[in-house]
């Protein structure tokens, strides 16, 4: 079986960011504290043991053990991170996003407290005051502790813009704002 184009996915496709990576694992943080993060001149090795919360200036960030081109979608009650593992095009990647059901986010990494505003994605290589503005994913989210679960991959197929069955590979971090 094959899942239908999802036409949130086409519109999104058209206008969000992924976040670009040259190697490095990637990072979310609050845009408040980016100019704290030094990349690899002495923050880097705190990013590659894999998905964990750290400290980063009066604020924590969240890291991303791989370096898969990423981006946010918005959700109602908070965002979720799309990792792109396997898909030939945007639009059926953000359907395979937006397809996976609660009961497929089975790992806990953690709460995510966010003091409010933008959050960025980026190369955690990268010196977050130098960092290129083109390779940043963003998003906006109210103040407030979100639970960060993940579905470590989803395959399936996705009928495409060209009506065929497009084999899809796809990892989901949400970020989900506590009542």
């Amino acid at each position: 079986m094959s899942h239908p184009l999802d036409p949130d996915a086409t519109r999104l496709a058209a206008t969000i960011q992924f976040a670009k990576t040259e190697g490095g694992p990637l990072i979310v943080m609050p845009e408040s504290v980016l100019a704290s993060w030094n990349g690899m001149a002495g923050d880097y090795e705190r990013v590659v043991a894999g998905f964990n919360l750290i400290d980063v200036g009066t604020a924590k960030a969240l890291t991303l053990e791989s370096p898969d081109n990423s981006t946010f979608v918005p959700r109602p009650d908070g965002a979720r991170i799309v990792r792109w593992i396997g898909a030939d095009d945007a639009e059926t990647l953000l359907t395979a996003a937006l397809a996976v059901t609660d009961d497929k986010l089975t790992e806990a990494v953690g709460d995510f407290p966010h003091p409010g505003g933008n959050l960025v994605m980026f190369d955690s290589g990268s010196a977050g005051a130098e960092v290129e503005r083109d390779r940043i994913a963003s998003i906006e989210l109210p103040e407030g502790n979100y639970a960060v679960r993940m579905c470590i991959e989803w395959r399936g197929r996705v009928t495409g813009t060209d009506d065929k069955p497009h084999d899809v590979m796809v990892q989901v971090l949400d970020l989900r704002l506590r009542s």
